[in-house]
């Protein structure tokens, strides 16, 4: 008599293909985003002249709806090393939290909140410059790509930067708007906020679904960010909702780019997951720090581990868990 084949339990079989599925898109994933491979360029170059219009538009819209202790400043790359002469000097001079030289002005504040287990530390980089030239991005292995990282001091000393922050790690996604030192590599959009900074200095934040990327281009975007959200309304006053999920709107790590007027920003960084030393913050207390340190726009980039500066070839704050490779970064560096 021929025996019945025995039949797996209808449990294990479940079993067996969710581990298909998890392996088949373990690997999906590991080739797509970890393997390293580089990217098409669009090709497109921004252009320095057509940064007048975005001084208009971007003046006009904040103007209009803020109030007098956070008008914006109209001045032009050309003057503001006349504007913020007393934030320079004519040789370079250095200390363990500051730089200053013709062209540069750094100084990087450590600050806490709170106490005890609820304590809570951050670190501001106060950023005067002489040119917009002076502000620029990298990417990990000077590659645009997806697979290539290293961390914040890493590309800090490939690009010979004084201070450098982390970006949005554009190369974990395969949308979102990427425009790096006047080259758009990458047109695609995705739901979340966008910031742009412009070649006049000017920094704007859109929601996803005001951006335009082709009139971006057309007002001369230096550069532009895709992760999110903005951290300020048009008024430069803290929000209380944010075009987030729930994980990243929650206490964490954190950093942004600040914006006070062209030629003047701040690199913030916000340790976190470390109690007794810094828990991180969620998007509220991220917006009202914002608002008190006087940006009129402000923007949220990758953080978690990812948080990370570097100034004076050695990391400001404490990375949690010791930090994590991302492929891109946003420095402050000397020009010729």
């Amino acid at each position: 008599m021929k025996q019945k084949k025995k039949l797996l339990p209808v449990w294990l079989i479940i079993v067996i293909d969710l581990l298909i599925i998890a392996a088949y898109t373990g690997g999906f994933y590991a080739f797509y985003y970890l393997t390293p491979r580089q990217l098409e360029s669009s090709g497109i170059k921004t252009t320095q002249e057509s940064s007048s219009s975005s001084t208009e538009n971007n003046t006009g819209a904040l103007t209009d709806s803020t109030d007098s202790s956070k008008t914006t400043n109209t001045t032009t790359s050309e003057n503001w090393a006349e504007k913020f002469a007393d934030k320079f000097t004519d040789t370079v001079v250095t200390t363990d939290s500051s730089y200053s030289s013709s062209n540069i002005s750094i100084t990087v504040n450590k600050c806490t909140q709170g106490s005890g287990n609820n304590i809570v530390t951050y670190y501001v980089a106060d950023v005067y410059l002489a040119s917009i030239d002076n502000l620029q991005t990298g990417f990990a292995d000077d590659t645009y790509g997806v697979g290539y990282t290293d961390d914040v001091l890493g590309m800090d000393e490939e690009f010979n930067a004084l201070l450098a922050m982390n970006g949005d790690y554009y190369g974990n996604g395969s949308n979102g708007v990427v425009v790096r030192n006047g080259e758009v590599y990458r047109e695609t959009t995705n739901d979340s906020d966008v910031c742009v900074l412009y070649y006049d200095g000017t920094m704007k934040t859109y929601s996803s679904d005001e951006f335009d990327v082709e009139q971006a281009i057309a007002d001369g975007a230096y550069q532009a960010w895709s992760f999110g959200p903005e951290l300020l309304d048009e008024s430069g006053n803290s929000k209380t909702s944010f075009n987030a999920d729930g994980h990243v709107s929650q206490t964490n790590p954190r950093s942004a780019i600040g914006y006070y007027e062209p030629g003047h920003y701040c690199f913030v960084v916000v340790d976190g997951r470390q109690s007794g030393y810094s828990i991180g913050l969620d998007l509220l207390d991220f917006s009202q720090l914002f608002e008190e340190l006087g940006c009129t726009a402000a923007y949220n980039l990758d953080g978690g581990k990812s948080s990370e500066m570097s100034f004076n070839d050695t990391f400001v704050n404490q990375p949690a868990d010791g930090g994590r490779e991302i492929s891109d970064c946003i420095i402050i560096k000397e020009v010729e």
